[in-house]
């Protein structure tokens, strides 16, 4: 499997965790936003000191400055984010977070010195009308709500970019143990000023959150090492979907038809940018061309469900690679 093949496979994974953290976020609203961090961030420090000392890899990392500044904005974001979730439903929360992978390109033109693309354009504009369509024509949505979410997807596609930057020159478990010790850090101060009691009803869900938080975090972050932003940001999107389904069969939150649009428009303004096959900026025949030979796994000139088999067959051989790694 290429690296590219690999990175959506992580992206999916964290997709997946993600949506997970955001339902006991949600299950955890009597708590403060510094609460959630603290708790959030004590299982992923186990999990990273013990991973980082059986593999021998020093928890202070070759890119000290990148590393320290990546984790002060994604714990800015990840505490606006939480904040956020106290006046908004969580399926819009993580809807209007996700404009994210938006910022990122133009962070990424900054930082990284891309490019820009026209398609970005067109991205741009379908991904805020998306967002107009889901706070517009949703119920419980407030001002205050809204602002804390835009600046947390803010900060959040700066810390996509910058965790692109390190690259693979640090251990995703690494960057992982940063993010982590200044969400202890941060989380466990403010928790002092603004400490809710914690009955023994919420202790699994404060367990599970960092299990959760912990494999969301690392899963993302080798996604972006060995992908490509443009490619791979836009999986994220999908989830919104899974979000607002756990709204509203665990919440009983309530999505307008136009809410829902909104969101699949927001999925489909980030993933135009994945048929840019050539990146030359625009769409045109060659992307069709390169976009069916990518498709083409079995390379039988067709594209039929024995290609979905075969990238299936892929995927679990590199899962058995990875867990049986042959001597």
């Amino acid at each position: 499997m290429n690296s590219t093949n690999k990175a959506i496979l992580f992206m999916i994974l964290s997709v997946l965790s993600f949506s997970i953290v955001n339902y006991f976020i949600k299950s955890l609203s009597s708590l403060s936003s510094y609460q959630i961090l603290l708790f959030r961030s004590i299982p992923a420090i186990l999990i990273c000191l013990v991973s980082l000392k059986t593999q021998k890899i020093s928890i202070l990392g070759n890119q000290k400055k990148l590393l320290l500044t990546r984790s002060l904005v994604a714990s800015v974001s990840v505490l606006l984010y939480y904040a956020s979730t106290k006046y908004l439903p969580i399926g819009i929360a993580a809807t209007v977070r996700y404009l994210a992978p938006i910022f990122a390109v133009f962070f990424a033109i900054v930082i990284l010195k891309n490019k820009f693309q026209p398609i970005n354009v067109i991205t741009t504009i379908l991904a805020f009308f998306g967002i107009a369509l889901v706070a517009g024509y949703s119920n419980d949505v407030t001002f205050i709500g809204m602002i804390l979410v835009l600046l947390s997807a803010l900060s959040l596609g700066a810390s996509f970019v910058l965790v692109t930057k390190i690259g693979s020159k640090d251990s995703p478990l690494v960057v992982v143990f940063y993010f982590s010790m200044f969400g202890l850090f941060i989380g466990g101060l403010l928790s002092i000023f603004n400490w809710n009691p914690i009955t023994l009803e919420l202790l699994p869900a404060i367990v599970f959150l960092g299990i959760a938080g912990f494999f969301a975090q690392f899963f993302l972050t080798k996604a972006f090492q060995i992908g490509d932003p443009r490619k791979i940001a836009p999986i994220k999107y999908f989830e919104i979907l899974v979000t607002m389904g756990f709204g509203f069969i665990f919440f009983n939150e309530g999505y307008s038809f136009l809410s829902i649009l909104g969101a699949l428009i927001l999925i489909f303004s980030l993933s135009v940018t994945f048929l840019d096959m050539d990146k030359n900026g625009t769409l045109d025949k060659e992307d069709f061309k390169l976009l069916t030979l990518a498709m083409d796994v079995n390379d039988d000139g067709v594209l039929d469900f024995k290609d979905i088999v075969a990238l299936f067959k892929q995927i679990v051989q590199n899962i058995k690679r990875k867990i049986f790694p042959s001597k």
